[in-house]
C-alpha cells in the first residue's frame, strides 16, 4: 500500500475518471484538502459505483448542501441502473421531503441519532473505496464554507473497518425501530384496552345504580310489573357487561402468558358436539342482544358409529377460540346467516368452519387478520383472532381464512389433529421413559 499524500500532489479525481474508480490499481489513502476536488471525487465516486452506495450523513444541515451540490442527482441515477443504496441519516421536518422521495424510488433511508461530536460524513462505494468528509462548520449553508479535510482511501484494510461501523450503525437502526415499534403498540395497546374497559364499566355503573334505586323501592313495598322489569333489565346489563369484562381480562391474560412464554395446554378428552353447541348459544344471545337478525346453525358431520365424537384438546382454550370467532362473524354480520360447520378432513384432522353472510374481509387487513391489535372495527382490542391462531398452533392445527367466492361474507376456518393425547397422558408417558414423577411440560404432544 502506497504511503499517505495528500491529493492536491496525485489527481485523485483525474485518476477515477473516466474509467471509474477501477483505475486506482494500488492501494493508497489519500487527503483531499482541496475542496473542489473533493467535490468532484465525491460525486465521481456515486457517479461510478457498481453494486452498492453506503452513506451516513451527520446532520440534517449536510442533508440540504448536498442537495446543491448534485449529490442526491446522482444518488437517484444510481438507484435507477440497480445500484443498491443505503443511507443513515438524522431527520427533521425540513429534510422530510427529499428523504422520502428517495425512499419512494427504492432507496432505503433510516433515522440515525448522531452526536453532536459527529462531524464526519461517511461514504463507502462497493465495499472497495472510503471517503470520509470532516464537517469543520455546520451552521454554513454551502458544500465549500462548511466542510474540512477529506480522506479518501482504496485499501482493504481501511474500507473494511468502516464497512463494519456502518453496519453496526445500521443494526443499531433496527433495534431502535423494534423497539419504537414496541412502544407504540404498547400505547396502541393501553389506549384501546382503556377505551374497552370503559365501555362495559360505564353501563355496570349506571345500572348498578338505577338497580339499586329499584331494590329500595322493593324495600319500601313498592312492588309492580315497571319496577320488576327494570331490575331485570339492568341486572341483565351488569350481566352482560361484566361477561365483556371478564373476556377482556381473559385475553389480556392469554397474550400476556405467550408473550412470556408461559402459555400452556392442559388437554383432556372432550365431547365436540357439547362445545360446539355451547358456543351457538353463546353467538345467539350476542345475536339477541344486540337485536340482528341472523340466523346461526350447526352443521355437524362427524359420525363416529352411532357414538359420541370425541376428541382431545383444551376444551377451555378451544371454547375460547369458537367464542373469538364466531364474535368476529357476529361483529360483521347486520343480517342473514352464520354456519359453524365441521367435518373431518384426511382422517387425521378435525376441520371446522364459520361461514357468514357479512360484510368480508377488508383488503386493507386482509393479511394482517391474525396479527395482535389488527382490528377494522370500531371495537374490541384486535386480540381475538391473534389468540385463536396461537390457541390452534398450539393444538397442532391452523386457522386461515377467506372471503366467500360468491361476493358475501367471510369463512374461517381452523382444523385440530385427532392423534393428541391427553395431558394425562404425556405425563405417564414421560415418567416411563425417565423413571421420574416430576411434572412434566404442559405443551401438548402428537401421538406416535
Amino acid at each position: 500500500m502506497k504511503a499517505s499524500k495528500p491529493a492536491d500532489e496525485c489527481d485523485v479525481s483525474s485518476a477515477i475518471e473516466p474509467g471509474g474508480p477501477e483505475n486506482l490499481s494500488d492501494e493508497s489513502i489519500q487527503i483531499v484538502s482541496n475542496v473542489q476536488r473533493m467535490k468532484q471525487l465525491y460525486l465521481s465516486l456515486v457517479r461510478n459505483a457498481q453494486n452498492e452506495i453506503l452513506l451516513i450523513f451527520p446532520t440534517t444541515n449536510a442533508i440540504r448542501r448536498e442537495e446543491g451540490v448534485g449529490v442526491f442527482a446522482e444518488l437517484r441515477r444510481a438507484s435507477q441502473r440497480g445500484v443498491t443504496v443505503r443511507i443513515l441519516t438524522p431527520e427533521d421536518d425540513f429534510v422530510r421531503v427529499q428523504l422520502e422521495e428517495l425512499r419512494s424510488i427504492g432507496m432505503v433511508v433510516r433515522q440515525i441519532e448522531t452526536p453532536t461530536e459527529a462531524k464526519f460524513k461517511l461514504l463507502i462505494i462497493d465495499k472497495k473505496f472510503s471517503l470520509v468528509i470532516e464537517t469543520k462548520d455546520d451552521a454554513k449553508g454551502n458544500f465549500e464554507n462548511a466542510v474540512g479535510m477529506a480522506t479518501f482511501s482504496n485499501s482493504k484494510s481501511t474500507v473494511m473497518p468502516y464497512v463494519t461501523i456502518f453496519e453496526s450503525f445500521w443494526r443499531e437502526t433496527d433495534l431502535y425501530e423494534r423497539a419504537r415499534e414496541a412502544d407504540r403498540i404498547k400505547d396502541e395497546f393501553v389506549n384501546i384496552a382503556a377505551h374497552e374497559l370503559r365501555n362495559p364499566i360505564s353501563p355496570i355503573m349506571a345500572s348498578g345504580d338505577f338497580a339499586m334505586e329499584e331494590v329500595k323501592k322493593l324495600k319500601e313495598g313498592i312492588v309492580d310489573e315497571q319496577t320488576l322489569d327494570s331490575l331485570t333489565d339492568n341486572i341483565n346489563m351488569i350481566v352482560r357487561n361484566a361477561a365483556k369484562l371478564y373476556k377482556l381480562s381473559e385475553d389480556i391474560l392469554q397474550v400476556s402468558r405467550i408473550e412470556s412464554g408461559t402459555f400452556s395446554l392442559n388437554v383432556e378428552q372432550v365431547d365436540l358436539k357439547l362445545l360446539l353447541d355451547l358456543a351457538i348459544q353463546d353467538a345467539r344471545k350476542r345475536i339477541k342482544n344486540e337485536h340482528k337478525p341472523i340466523d346461526i346453525r350447526l352443521d355437524y358431520r362427524l359420525d363416529d358409529n352411532g357414538k359420541e365424537f370425541t376428541l382431545f384438546c383444551d376444551s377451555s382454550k378451544i371454547n375460547q377460540v369458537l367464542y373469538n370467532v364466531l364474535d368476529n362473524a357476529v361483529k360483521f354480520t347486520d343480517h342473514g346467516g352464520i354456519t359453524l360447520s365441521v367435518g373431518m378432513r384426511d382422517a387425521t384432522y378435525v376441520i371446522v368452519k364459520v361461514e357468514d353472510s357479512g360484510s368480508g374481509i377488508d383488503p386493507e387487513i386482509k393479511n394482517k387478520l391474525f396479527v395482535k391489535f389488527a382490528s377494522k372495527s370500531n371495537s374490541g382490542t384486535g386480540l381475538g383472532l391473534y389468540l385463536a391462531k396461537k390457541i390452534i398452533e398450539a393444538h397442532g392445527g391452523r386457522i386461515w381464512a377467506a372471503n366467500n367466492p360468491s361476493g358475501t361474507g367471510a369463512t374461517f376456518s381452523f382444523t385440530l389433529p385427532t392423534d393428541i393425547r391427553s395431558t394425562e397422558a404425556n405425563e405417564r408417558l414421560s415418567m416411563k421413559k425417565t423413571g421420574s414423577s416430576s411434572n412434566t411440560d404442559k405443551y401438548i404432544q402428537k401421538g406416535t
